[in-house]
């Protein structure tokens, strides 16, 4: 299992020392990155990989009342898709009666490892601004 991606280590050849293992810290950070990354790109702006990314948050408009289990389901057939390292996941809306105007929801999942399957969670949240972001 690598850590870093591959232009990581292409542009810093000292990440690409073979190492056997990495921690559960290390993995999780990877792992985080690359969802930040799927999250902030939006689902058709890639040419290679079309379905890369989540839909566009002004596209929610046409999904209520279902729009929070829409989005959900974007997002988590997402990372089933394009994070092979993470296995059982689950994506659930959190409802937050706080005035902000943010989406939360709650990615949770389990990363099979040697010595078995190590749960991870993640916090992800969409702004007013249509800013979808991973924690």
């Amino acid at each position: 299992m690598r850590g870093n991606s591959l232009l990581k280590r292409i542009k810093n050849p000292e990440l690409a020392v073979a190492r056997r293992s990495y921690s559960d810290h290390e993995i999780r950070n990877s792992i985080l990155e690359h969802l930040q990354t799927m999250c902030g790109t939006r689902l058709g702006s890639m040419l290679t990989c079309p379905d890369f990314g989540v839909m566009d948050p002004s596209d929610l408009v046409h999904g209520f009342p279902d729009a929070n289990t829409l989005l959900a389901r974007t997002i988590r057939h997402s990372i089933e898709t394009y994070e092979p390292r993470l296995q059982n996941v689950r994506v659930r809306f959190v409802p937050d009666e706080s005035p902000d105007l943010v989406l939360r929801f709650e990615v949770s999942a389990q990363v099979l490892r040697e010595d078995g399957k190590v749960p991870v969670s993640f916090e992800t949240s969409l702004n007013a601004a249509r800013e979808l972001k991973v924690r």
